[in-house]
């Protein structure tokens, strides 16, 4: 196993750093300072063919010019917080809109335009980096200084950990998550239409055609969003299902069951064998189908097309402050947030 580390860029005159995670098995993964963002993951596929699984560059520039999060990490709030406003222990507060009337994934040049520390390490049987961030109280109109790490690793049995922790000195929000677009046939010139998804989940969120959560957990029974048995994506691209019309396929946190110790989500491409299993700590995944991506945006030459990704946005439910029973995403003094998911990639031989 090793981690290795290159010059990746400049910004703000300070020298970002791409780290590769490398195991003994052919899996890869390159993670950077600028955003603590993964840039890419290397997979063989069924035959042993090494390809590109996540959307991603190797060009820097990129990364300033889009505005997709791509393998970002998100903070202080992943997701959509209406109309930017919040209330704690009776304190109002009003965070920058950057979506329409809301605020969306931290407000404006957060979490994924800032640089991290970085701090690689190499275990027996692990190799990984942790990403500090030091968030000034009033960043984006959030209380609090608040102290956030971000720790990536890979290990020999092909899994990709992710372990947040954070602490505060004011009561504050903080729901992270990592924005992996993930397109496991390792071509972008294919959508991920045929991609198998699997999830332990039997309520979606519902959403507002602004984004925002209505606050009602909608039962999956005779939808579109029914992923209890591994499902073609495509069938929300093709439904009539209001709310699959409303976004032209999935942008909904899916309320997780948290039954037993099976996995949380399963990801497949059947032509080239690659799947994906993921389990988290947090109650919540937010399935995206890259729904927005278009010919505009431009990832390492080569333009992207609708529905050419899909996340897995593993997190408490979006907007939790504001609606009962989506769980608690307010960290108090004296409180060590912690979180934790786990990607584990393998083949599925004929």
């Amino acid at each position: 196993m090793e981690v290795s580390k290159t010059e990746f860029g400049l910004f703000h005159n300070q020298t970002i750093w791409q780290y590769t995670l490398a195991n003994d098995n052919g899996l890869k993964l390159n993670v950077m300072n600028y955003g603590a963002t993964l840039t890419d993951i290397e997979m063989p596929d069924k035959h042993g063919k090494i390809a590109h699984i996540v959307i991603g560059s190797g060009r820097f520039q990129d990364y300033l010019e889009e505005d997709a999060y791509f393998g970002a990490t998100v903070g202080r709030v992943a997701g959509r917080i209406t109309a930017g406003k919040f209330s704690i222990d009776g304190a109002n507060y009003q965070l920058p809109l950057n979506d329409g009337n809301n605020t969306n994934h931290g407000g404006p040049n957060s979490f994924e335009r800032l640089i991290w520390e970085s701090h690689p390490f190499k275990k027996a049987e692990q190799v990984g980096v942790r990403f500090d961030l030091f968030s000034p109280d009033g960043t984006n109109g959030f209380p609090g200084n608040l102290n956030a790490s971000v720790t990536y690793s890979l290990n020999q049995k092909n899994e990709w950990q992710l372990h947040y922790e954070a602490t505060t000195d004011k009561p504050t929000l903080f729901n992270p998550t990592n924005h992996v677009y993930f397109n496991l046939s390792g071509e972008l010139e294919r959508t991920v239409d045929n991609h198998l998804l699997q999830l332990a989940s039997h309520r979606f969120g519902e959403i507002h055609e602004d984004g925002t959560p209505t606050g009602r957990l909608i039962d999956i029974t005779g939808t579109p969003f029914n992923f209890i048995k591994s499902t073609a994506i495509k069938n929300g691209f093709d439904s009539d299902h209001p709310q699959n019309k409303l976004v032209t396929g999935y942008d909904h946190p899916f309320f997780l069951d948290k039954r037993g110790d099976g996995p949380n989500a399963i990801l497949e491409e059947p032509l080239s064998g690659r799947r994906v299993t993921m389990s988290t700590t947090n109650n919540a995944v937010v399935v995206y189908s890259g729904n927005a991506l278009s010919d505009k945006i431009i990832m390492d030459g080569k333009p992207l097309k609708p529905h050419c990704g899909i996340t897995l946005e593993a997190q408490m439910m979006p907007d939790a402050i504001h609606h009962e029973g989506f769980g608690n995403i307010i960290l108090r003094p004296g409180t060590m947030y912690e979180a934790d998911t786990v990607y584990h990639f393998e083949c599925v031989h004929d």
